[in-house]
């Protein structure tokens, strides 16, 4: 895999093939009806859908040459492009139905914005519902089995990703895990979601680049909670730094206050406060009555045992934990604040504590790019998660393409040089972990700032998988 730049990227004798794909993509939006109608022909209720014109409207497929018989439905399908039975098969699971089934559309919305975009006449897609369960995993990739394919891409959750591992690995099937869970990474089971992991030894490079040696972990009491603080540990060592405080709250939020507070061992600094204004009125001088006057507009005293701080949360409880932070006497004047992508929040500039805060990102330069062609082939702003499974897809074409007739290898999975999305940088390890080139970004008065960028290359520049705008 030579690496290509990102502007000539698939261009050449498949251009024609990508002009006419998006010329016909805006009537392709997929429903939940099209799934319910593909549910009455799987087999035991499952929902299975071939890619086809109830999701995909077969605008590369007009030659009735190409129409095949899918060993699953046993129906005739369009097939991918002239000389069909050449084709590469990629699988695609997904929850469909169930309680997640709206998020599993929308990614295969872009996944099939991919397929357009890249316009392989190599690849061929074949959908299983995971129905969003372990069970509905395995049963899923029973069934793609069936049609043979050359690579799984999915299931989403973590739980989906070790039920169809073991099945998948038994075929000698790779799969391209969408699952941000490092725990379910191993050999031919690639995880391409956003590690917050990653995430987490990002931002400490970042600070300990900027002098900051002292580490503390607020984070919840939970299993996630506890793989955020071995993550924070094993990345301040890496970086020479010590995690000097450690403190875990309930998730649902009901001893935020107490968490803060040992923390930031405040009842300990308040009552040396206390003992330093009686020791000063004891005095009685005029010096000491005047820094008795200073003192008494401060809540505690004494030098905190950190200077930054990973607060692994989002959303509303986020902002509780901020509020608390702020009262209890933690300011970005003292100490940094460091989080995860999560933290690209627009409401967060309100937070006076959060000011100056560092989080990691995805790199932007694509995303723009990438949600306008949505909004113009589907009239609806994409998910965050969209750009997952359109890398995804996009890399699944890259590897239809990779040699005279494809390679779905080790080899050609874990490439060092790795690949470039939407979303950036990425490239797999042999044990299935990800490495992504990730910026770290700082939150200010004025929005949201890059203060460390993304990396474009590993060493050599990567191979990219993005049409050119």
């Amino acid at each position: 895999m030579r690496p290509i730049d990102v502007r000539s990227v698939f261009m050449g004798p498949l251009s024609l093939v990508i002009l006419v794909a998006a010329l016909s993509l805006s009537a392709c939006k997929t429903t939940q009806q099209n799934t319910d109608e593909a549910a009455a022909e799987g087999d035991g209720g499952e929902t299975l859908v071939v890619a086809a014109d109830e999701t995909i409207e077969p605008a590369f497929t007009e030659d009735p040459d190409s129409i095949v018989i899918d060993p699953i439905t046993g129906l005739d399908e369009p097939a991918y492009g002239v000389g069909a039975p050449l084709a590469k098969r990629v699988a695609l699971l997904l929850p469909l139905s169930g309680a997640r089934a709206g998020l599993g559309h929308d990614l295969l919305d872009a996944a099939t914005l991919a397929i357009f975009d890249i316009g392989s006449d190599k690849m061929e897609l074949v959908v299983a519902d995971t129905q969003g369960t372990a069970d509905g995993a395995a049963q899923a990739i029973h069934q793609v089995l069936a049609a043979e394919p050359d690579l799984v891409v999915g299931p989403l959750f973590a739980h989906g990703v070790r039920a169809a591992a073991p099945i998948a690995q038994q075929a000698g099937i790779n799969m391209i895990a969408l699952s941000s869970d490092l725990t379910v990474a191993q050999q031919g089971v690639y995880v391409l979601g956003l590690a917050p992991e990653d995430q987490i030894h990002r931002v400490v490079a970042h600070a300990a680049n900027q002098g900051h040696l002292r580490f503390a972990v607020l984070a919840p009491q939970s299993i996630y909670g506890q793989r955020m603080a071995v993550a924070m540990e094993e990345a301040v060592a890496r970086y020479g730094g010590q995690v000097t405080a450690h403190a875990f709250y309930n998730p649902d939020g009901l001893d935020i206050a107490d968490a803060v507070q040992e923390l930031t061992a405040y009842p300990t600094r308040q009552a040396d406060l206390e003992a330093q204004i009686a020791e000063l009125r004891q005095r009685g001088d005029e010096i000491s009555l005047a820094a008795i006057e200073r003192l008494e507009d401060t809540e505690a005293v004494g030098v905190r045992a950190f200077d930054a701080l990973l607060v692994p949360e989002s959303g509303t409880l986020l902002r509780q934990l901020a509020g608390y932070l702020g009262y209890y006497d933690v300011n970005p004047a003292q100490t940094r604040l460091l989080g995860l992508a999560s933290w690209n929040d627009p409401t967060l500039i309100r937070e006076p504590v959060m000011n100056g805060a560092w989080f990691t990102s995805t790199p932007d330069t694509s995303r723009d790019w990438f949600a306008d062609r949505f909004v113009g082939a589907y009239d609806s702003e994409p998910i965050r998660l969209a750009t997952l499974a359109y890398d995804a897809m996009a890399l699944a074409a890259a590897l239809t393409s990779t040699g005279s007739g494809g390679d779905f290898s080790e080899r050609a999975i874990t490439d060092w040089r790795g690949f470039v999305g939407v979303d950036g940088l990425f490239r797999f390890e042999d044990d299935g972990k990800p490495e992504r080139g990730l910026a770290v970004m700082e939150i200010s008065a004025n929005g949201v700032i890059v203060v460390d960028p993304a990396p474009t290359a590993f060493d050599t520049p990567a191979v990219s998988m993005l049409v050119a705008p």
